[in-house]
């Protein structure tokens, strides 16, 4: 069998090689023709010299300052007495003070009002001793009156009902009820180991036998 042949000028490795050369040569043409065609610019702009500068230190003297003068003080008047003589024989005269003893003495100040505690205030609680039995008023037995009056009593520091109030009210029962509770005993209260007054509520009971 017969072998064939490549054609060389159908070789396109042979003409890509040429090509590039061929391009090469013809690019470096072109930069020397643009490198020659342009002058070359010049200018006659030249920079001013720099300029000796001395720097010279100058002392300046303090300024004083002037301090105001005092303003001028003003001038006396002179006034004249209306007689020289009448003021020499002026004389002020000795007073004598005594003090006389009075017998009224001031009164003497009030006494101070102890304080009143709340029953809830206390670190003692006081005790009932003796609770007095309230008498039951005719009119409200006839009437059939029942019920709890509530007095608040205040209690002295040994014991004694001081004063009383009715707390919670029942008709024609109050004035019962505040009698017996004035006539109650207590083991009074205690605020850190001081006996001091305290205010407390009492109930009374009012009941009828059936």
């Amino acid at each position: 069998m017969k072998a064939l042949k490549k054609n060389p000028e159908a070789d396109l490795r042979l003409r890509y090689k040429k090509s590039l050369e061929t391009g090469l040569i013809i690019a470096l043409l072109l930069a020397v023709i643009l490198l020659y065609s342009f002058k070359r610019f010049e200018t006659g702009l030249q920079l001013p010299e720099k300029p000796d500068i001395t720097i010279e230190t100058v002392d300046i003297p303090q300024t004083q300052q002037i301090a105001k003068p005092p303003p001028p003080s003003r001038p006396s008047i002179p006034v004249e007495a209306e007689d020289d003589e009448l003021l020499d024989d002026v004389t002020i005269e000795d007073t004598d003070v005594t003090f006389e003893p009075t017998d009224e003495a001031p009164p003497p100040p009030p006494p101070e009002e102890e304080e009143v505690y709340e029953f809830f205030a206390v670190s003692e609680k006081p005790k009932i001793k003796h609770k007095e039995t309230p008498v039951y008023p005719d009119l409200a037995r006839k009437a059939g009156i029942e019920g709890i009056v509530v007095v608040t009593v205040t209690i002295d520091t040994d014991g004694t009902v001081e004063s009383a109030k009715v707390f919670k009210s029942l008709p024609m029962l109050d004035e019962a009820a505040l009698n017996a509770a004035k006539k109650c005993k207590f083991k009074p209260a205690k605020q850190r180991d001081k006996v001091v007054k305290v205010k407390m509520n009492i109930p009374f009971h009012f009941k009828l036998r059936g």
